[in-house]
């Protein structure tokens, strides 16, 4: 009897270590949704900047950037142009600090809608990102900012 305890001891520690792990292995939606969120604030540099494209993949998911009433969309033909046209739209801010005043963050299914309002050295910035998962990968597919 006393054994069968043991064994039962044993298995129940196995199982609630397994359970420890797996947690800390697997990244959930909302965890990466806040790693963007994340890559998307702070000191705007180049190195932030390509951080927060590395979840823009124009020839896999066609990208839109909406800006000042102008819409500009990036695809396999011209999935070239979003690094430096990114760049040059955030050369004015490049240094300062972007700061998250607010945060919605919405998951459905393959899409999610990231809304930021942003302090910066030139005021409030309302900032919405809509995200489509392809295969197990986030990817940018609009991006509005007012």
């Amino acid at each position: 009897m006393r054994r069968t305890g043991i064994h039962i001891l044993v298995i129940l520690s196995l199982v609630v270590v397994a359970a420890v792990v797996t947690d800390a292995i697997v990244v959930t939606d909302r965890e990466r949704m806040e790693e963007f969120v994340e890559s998307v604030t702070g000191r705007v540099s180049d190195a932030r900047i390509d951080n927060a494209l590395s979840y823009a993949d124009p020839s896999k998911v066609t990208m839109e950037l909406v800006h000042n009433g102008r819409r500009h969309r990036y695809d396999d033909g011209n999935a070239r142009a979003l690094r430096p046209d990114a760049r040059e739209a955030l050369a004015t801010l490049s240094g300062s600090r972007l700061y998250l005043i607010q945060e919605s963050i919405s998951l459905d299914g393959e899409r999610a809608r990231i809304a930021l309002r942003l302090r910066t050295n030139a005021g409030l910035a309302n900032t919405v990102f809509d995200l489509r998962r392809e295969n197990d990968r986030w990817l940018l597919r609009r991006v509005t900012v007012n």
